[in-house]
């Protein structure tokens, strides 16, 4: 993943909900919709392109608590972003003697700029803050 999909593109909102969900998402997490969903989904959202998936996790421990009732439904371009930057943080942590998502997600808050563990509760851990930079008057 670039730097610029990372801070501005979908790579950084998948990035950012990885630590609001708490989990580190894997291929099997990812369900494409059936037919009778497809229809729902394109009633109610319009036509899409690509394919569409929800995430549900395979491990039920990383139960995804959407906002509404509905489960979180990304596109198939969303679901590669989450994959890239989860991939992105297993990365990070390669050789580190951690073996859950949480201790993965714990170290890597405290490694990465506080934009993606903002807000959730691995933003505790956040040693690297980004701040904007003000204009020169």
């Amino acid at each position: 993943m670039d730097i610029f999909d990372l801070l501005f593109g979908w790579g950084g909102q998948a990035m950012r909900l990885i630590f609001q969900y708490g989990f580190i998402p894997k291929e099997e997490d990812f369900l494409e919709l059936t037919d009778e969903q497809y229809v729902q989904f394109h009633i109610k959202m319009g036509e899409c392109n690509e394919k569409i998936f929800m995430i549900a996790p395979a491990d039920p421990r990383n139960a995804v608590e959407a906002d509404s009732t509905e489960l979180p439904i990304v596109t198939e371009s969303q679901r590669n972003a989450f994959l890239e930057a989860a991939k992105d943080i297993e990365r990070y942590c390669e050789g580190k003697d951690l073996h859950t998502d949480e201790e993965k997600l714990q170290f890597a808050a405290r490694h990465m700029p506080n934009v993606f563990s903002k807000g959730s509760k691995y933003e505790k851990y956040s040693k690297f803050t980004v701040t904007k930079r003000q204009k020169d008057k």
